[in-house]
């Protein structure tokens, strides 16, 4: 049994905070309240949410740790009529307080990084140059850079701009090289606690020159194809920035961190531009300097990112983007 449509729009609106089929109800009083309450008993059936309370009136409340690997279906991403969503503070609760062994179950449908002898190894210099390639060369390309792999080769090893590019793009391909330069001169900003600071100076450097504002951005964002919307209260996304930094840096599972970064960081949108990006970056720097290893997402195309994005977003799964994460690490 897998999430059908009806029972994914009274997901999204159980993620909203609406707890009963009374209250679904009344957000879609089109709707029939039995099919209502035959999509929470699908979900029940799942294992994604718990029925508590009397038969006659119950409530509900999501078990994220089946949630965050659940497989949510393309087509229901794909829907463009479903339901609103926004920043779940409930997930963030949760991801906070629960003890650290069990949010590693979340990998376990996830093949574990390999095993390495020296607690910190260092990557080889022909290995760093590769993964600054590669990318410095694909990260860009999913915000529409036209850089080639070997634009970006010769830009970066010989530098020799690629004709008919324009600067932005010129410029957007360094920076990803800067911020990994950060990473490697600086591993112990990356290996216990996370600050702020930290993950501002990563920001900085993957925006220089690109016309993106600095620091904890002050107007509302919207995010293409999708129906989440963020926080828009600068000082929430300050206090959850920090909150969700907690969330990473207490796991001592280099994986965990790193898909962690990849998936808590663009969800926030704390920055004015340039969040995915950032999450991406950090997601390496955890790897890099924790196991001496990165990930460039070479393997995987725009739409398949896209819909792991906003599988978490909307629907806070983070199978998609811990599978992208181990097929890129295996």
């Amino acid at each position: 049994m897998v999430l059908n449509k009806s029972s994914s729009y009274v997901l999204l609106y159980l993620l909203g905070g609406n707890v009963s089929a009374s209250e679904v109800n009344e957000r879609t009083p089109e709707k029939d309240l039995r099919s209502i309450q035959r999509a929470f008993n699908r979900l029940v059936e799942l294992g994604l949410v718990q029925q508590n309370g009397p038969r006659n009136n119950p409530s509900y409340e999501v078990e994220y740790t089946k949630l965050l690997a659940a497989n949510v279906p393309v087509k229901l991403l794909e829907d463009e009529n479903r339901p609103e969503s926004g920043f779940n503070f409930n997930l963030i609760d949760w991801l906070a307080q629960i003890p650290s062994e069990e949010l590693k179950r979340i990998t376990e449908l996830t093949a574990k990084l390999p095993a390495t002898e020296a607690p910190h190894p260092k990557m080889s210099a022909k290995e760093l140059e590769y993964l600054t390639i590669e990318l410095s060369w694909k990260s860009s390309a999913l915000e529409g850079n036209t850089y080639t792999l070997l634009d970006t080769q010769l830009l970066l090893t010989e530098g020799i701009k690629a004709k008919n590019k324009t600067e932005f793009e010129t410029q957007m391909i360094l920076n990803h090289k800067n911020a990994i330069g950060f990473i490697v001169e600086n591993p112990e900003l990356f290996r216990d606690t996370i600050t702020f600071a930290t993950v501002e100076e990563l920001h900085k450097i993957i925006g220089y020159n690109l016309g993106i504002a600095k620091g904890v951005r002050k107007r509302l964002v919207k995010i293409s194809a999708s129906s989440y919307t963020p926080l828009a209260n600068p000082r929430q996304l300050r206090e959850n920035a920090d909150r969700i930094l907690t969330i990473i840096s207490r796991s001592v599972d280099p994986f965990l961190r790193s898909l962690l970064a990849l998936s808590l960081i663009p969800y926030l949108q704390v920055f004015e531009d340039g969040n995915k990006r950032t999450g991406r970056m950090l997601a390496n720097a955890v790897l890099i300097s924790g196991v001496g290893k990165g990930f460039s997402l070479r393997k995987v195309s725009a739409r398949q990112l896209a819909l792991a994005y906003l599988s978490f977003y909307e629907f806070n799964s983070m199978e998609p983007l811990a599978r992208i994460l181990n097929t890129e690490l295996s």
